[in-house]
């Protein structure tokens, strides 16, 4: 599998990761097999200048989600899988020692059968195993605190059919080992697929990515799916977190984006055809359309490789005749209700605060004159 290093701009995206609990581990890995193509030209994308009046879409109900699980098997080739090593961390505080046999999981608050549970209670539980991505909040443009990983636990819906969810209840609150805590509202955690989970890319979870369980809900950035996870609470009122009391997004809905991870920016590259490679994801919307531009000119559709889920990035690759020069190659993504990306990043670490960002991905390629 190949990786890309990018020492100087880590230190600079970690400036922005850290004051949103994010720590980055590597660039996303590029695609490396020959992706299928795009034929059709979405009507949203048939003028090159997207439109600044379109806006993300509003938050979905509980039943929005298409992703579908995924067989491992089955995935096409070339699309990457995180190493569990290279995910980047989340740092609320410190990484706490969980002792797995004090360890529970209770869900309560306003449900009819509160419930508590230990690890190997929740494991002899049926399983399920899906690829998803994972995003941090404060991912700046271009960023690498993304990355796809095989995630395996249980569909929490398992247990809520028991537990029972009162109606007056309008949110569900959080607690983790480490002191975290944050609250969504219930179209979140009610959604079918939000999985509780122990294992990841096949081993149990790392103390660092969250031993023993932690909950991802599609759709979100991992600012709203804790790890650690010791405490469900179903409540009435509008409960703020940590991240949401300085200034953090309350919803933090993945917003559609998209990197360009090969070539690296300032790189050198000679004369010919240069692949452009990297990812894009939307949280649970199906991306549809990428285009690539080169300096001012047309954007131009690039190749696409992805899978039936909307919950795994897509991969998209771009054959870019270089000409001698300096050249400005940028990239932008379409999702399935049509938003396009359309604004350019204003500041390196800044566009992420306070909710994320779907800004234009830009980079500086030198190409090399003959000889």
């Amino acid at each position: 599998m190949k990786h890309l290093s990018r020492r100087s701009f880590l230190k600079v995206a970690g400036a922005l990761a850290l004051t949103a609990g994010c720590k980055a581990q590597a660039i996303p890995p590029t695609a490396t097999a020959k992706p299928t193509v795009v034929t059709s030209v979405p009507t949203a994308l048939s003028n090159p200048t997207p439109t600044a009046s379109i806006k993300p879409t509003a938050v979905p109900t509980a039943t929005a989600s298409k992703a579908i699980a995924v067989d491992l098997a089955s995935l096409p080739p070339g699309i990457e899988i995180t190493p569990t090593s290279e995910l980047y961390r989340q740092s609320y505080s410190t990484t706490p020692a969980v002792d797995k046999d004090s360890w529970r999981l209770v869900i309560d608050g306003l449900v009819e059968k509160p419930i508590s549970l230990t690890l190997d209670e929740i494991k002899a539980m049926p399983a399920v195993e899906e690829v998803r991505t994972l995003e941090c909040i404060g991912n700046p443009v271009g960023g690498a605190l993304i990355g796809t990983v095989a995630w395996k636990g249980i569909y929490l819906q398992t247990l809520l059919k028991d537990v029972k969810v009162n109606p007056a209840a309008i949110r569900a609150k959080f607690e983790a080992a480490d002191d975290y805590s944050t609250a969504v509202d219930l179209e979140w955690i009610l959604q079918p697929n939000t999985l509780l989970i122990y294992e990841i890319n096949g081993e149990p979870l790392t103390p660092d990515h969250g031993y023993p369980l932690r909950i991802l809900m599609p759709g979100l950035y991992g600012q709203k799916n804790p790890k650690w996870l010791t405490h469900i609470e179903f409540i009435d009122t509008n409960y703020q977190g940590y991240w949401e009391k300085q200034g953090w997004s309350d919803v933090a809905e993945v917003m559609t984006n998209s990197i360009i991870t090969e070539p690296l920016s300032l790189a050198q590259v000679p004369l010919g055809t240069v692949p452009v490679l990297g990812v894009a994801f939307a949280g649970n919307r199906k991306i549809v359309w990428m285009d690539v531009q080169i300096d001012n000119g047309d954007w131009l559709p690039a190749k696409l490789l992805q899978t039936d889920s909307n919950l795994i990035w897509t991969q998209w690759s771009f054959d870019w005749e270089a000409v001698a020069g300096k050249h400005t190659v940028s990239v932008r993504a379409m999702d399935e209700t049509g938003f396009t990306q359309h604004e350019k990043g204003h500041s390196v670490i800044g566009d992420a605060f306070p909710a994320g960002t779907s800004n234009i991905h830009s980079i500086i390629v030198i190409v090399k004159s003959e000889g």
